[in-house]
């Protein structure tokens, strides 16, 4: 009978101990009111933070949602040729410009909140602004800590699958 409820015990540690372990993201999104994911199928990704790019994650997530993203490399051109430089987010004047240049409905603008080296951990920010009124459409921060062994590029992706899950696909 105390080797049953040894084993028990034992069990019941194991899948405590593993479920402190696994990493979750902490994620929040917020929509507009009136966001229609269909007034927003065409979008631009700016990835502003210069030493930590995840760009390329988010624009599969939304492609896989059914929005239409430009090629990175157009918007970089553009951006250069507009003068932006890296590490600030574009003023409303440029923000409207870049919407009206590439014609797209939304821009995707991709930044770093908070980087521990030491922990390894990330805290995302993602959001779609309006380019002609420059009104944040959407907004979608998540937070992780990596396991240990775990790439960094790994991390960054599970943070915006998991923080854009709940963006409505394109109908």
């Amino acid at each position: 009978m105390k080797a049953k409820w040894a084993l028990f015990l034992a069990i019941v540690l194991m899948f405590l101990l593993f479920g402190c372990l696994m990493a979750s993201v902490r994620k929040d999104l917020v929509l507009s009111r009136d966001f229609q994911p269909q007034q927003y199928q065409f979008l631009a990704v700016i990835n502003l933070d210069s030493q930590v790019q995840f760009a390329e994650y988010v624009e599969a997530e939304l492609l896989k949602k059914g929005y239409k993203t430009k090629e990175w490399s157009a918007v970089r051109q553009l951006l250069k040729k507009e003068g932006w430089i890296r590490d600030e987010p574009p003023d409303p004047l440029l923000l409207a410009k870049i919407g009206e240049l590439l014609r797209v409905q939304g821009i995707v603008l991709c930044s770093v909140l908070e980087f521990s080296r030491f922990r390894d951990s990330y805290t995302l920010m993602i959001k779609m602004v309006a380019p002609d009124t420059g009104n944040t459409v959407w907004s979608a921060q998540g937070a992780m800590e990596g396991r240990k062994g775990q790439k960094s590029s790994e991390l960054l992706k599970q943070i915006v699958v998991s923080s854009l899950k709940g963006l409505p696909p394109v109908p």
